[in-house]
């Protein structure tokens, strides 16, 4: 008997321990942000989230909309906005045709989606079928279509690779971009320039 309730003593004092820690995580950091957070880059548009709106505010500047999904706390949404979106090349090539607006994949902040429908951020980023972060959704000039997406971190070259594809809407006529990528890669070492794939 005094077995049990020494047995039901450290399991209680296990769940209070644990309970504790897990608030201790969740508290939000300076600026009231999750554990975790990110800031994004000051060239990102600062948006209501209404994303009729915004991609008539893109149309307006002859650019599109591009969707960047992030969660708190991935570690390559960090890294994709620390090494591809610090580089002047990467800004300048995105600013060249896109207005970027951020969605966090499990948000709960309101959303008016592409429909004009009220919704949340984590309801858009499922209908949207976003699955991973970080994810760059590329929208037509219209706001009604997908055109490109990437899914994952990707190296500097492939980042100005995937911008291209869509500006120069080479993916009306060649539907793979891997195959895009490769013979962006073989072109320029026609020309003399090395490009190594992993970089």
């Amino acid at each position: 008997m005094k077995l049990s309730w020494l047995l039901l003593a450290i399991g209680l004092l296990s769940i209070s321990i644990a309970c504790h820690a897990d608030e201790g995580d969740s508290k939000l950091g300076a600026g009231l942000v999750n554990p975790g957070y990110h800031e994004k880059p000051d060239w990102f548009k600062q948006s209501f989230l209404d994303l009729q709106e915004d991609v008539e505010a893109a149309a307006g500047e002859g650019k599109r909309l591009l969707l960047y999904f992030h969660q708190d706390g991935c570690p390559y949404c960090a890294k994709l906005l620390n090494e591809n979106f610090s580089l002047r090349s990467t800004v300048e090539r995105i600013q060249q045709g896109f207005h970027v607006v951020a969605i966090n994949m499990w948000g709960d902040r309101a959303v008016t989606d592409l429909q004009g429908n009220a919704t949340t951020e984590k309801a858009i980023a499922s209908k949207l079928k976003v699955m991973y972060t970080p994810t760059l959704l590329f929208l037509d000039e219209q706001g009604r279509d997908e055109v490109f997406r990437t899914e994952a971190f990707l190296k500097t070259f492939h980042t100005h690779a995937a911008i291209d594809y869509v500006l120069q809407e080479k993916y009306r006529t060649q539907p793979s971009f891997q195959h895009y990528v490769q013979e962006r890669a073989e072109h320029l070492e026609t020309q003399g320039i090395k490009v190594d794939l992993m970089k």
